[in-house]
């Protein structure tokens, strides 16, 4: 089964602990945990978050919309494989453009390139070679391994390169 094809609810826009409305523009974390042969999401206030529950698959930061706000939307996907272009040439960005890579990939829009028998000895240890559906490209991409202090600010810097105003 593909990543794309697991099916997650919407936020219930109501924390599991506190039993309360999550308030507009308030940080929350939401959690994917496996329930029998369902997946079921669980928010939490920020207050209310003390790290993933055991069993959790996923989870991540986000923060509910404002009364009024501007709809958000996903960047098109040109700029954002733009974005892994650039960001594959910086060392720095390895682990953003890594998670960058792995939400392009859920998304269908670059898939891995096999690795051919023999070839091996080209790729660098801990990368992954991709290839840019629309137009056939391929990009080397390094693997990271990400800790738990880096992810929160990894999930805010993912969410501000994904995500664009929507225009009127």
């Amino acid at each position: 089964m593909a990543l794309a094809d697991y099916k997650v609810n919407r936020s219930t826009r109501r924390c599991c602990i506190e039993n309360r409305e999550l308030r507009d523009g308030e940080w929350y974390f939401s959690v994917v945990i496996e329930d029998g042969d369902q997946l079921v999401r669980r928010d939490y206030s920020a207050a209310a978050w003390s790290g993933p529950p055991d069993g959790a698959i996923g989870w991540w930061k986000c923060r509910m919309p404002e009364a009024g706000q501007r709809k958000l939307v996903l960047a098109p996907d040109a700029v954002l494989v733009d974005h892994l272009r650039r960001m594959s040439a910086d060392p720095q960005q390895s682990a953003l453009c890594f998670l960058l890579a792995l939400t392009l990939l859920r998304r269908r829009i670059i898939r891995v390139v096999p690795s051919q028998p023999g070839t091996e000895q080209d790729r660098p240890a801990g990368s992954m070679r991709l290839q840019i559906i629309v137009d056939g490209s391929e990009i080397e991409i390094e693997e990271v391994e990400i800790t738990r202090r880096q992810a929160e600010s990894l999930t805010e810097a993912l969410q501000e390169l994904l995500y664009c105003e929507a225009s009127d």
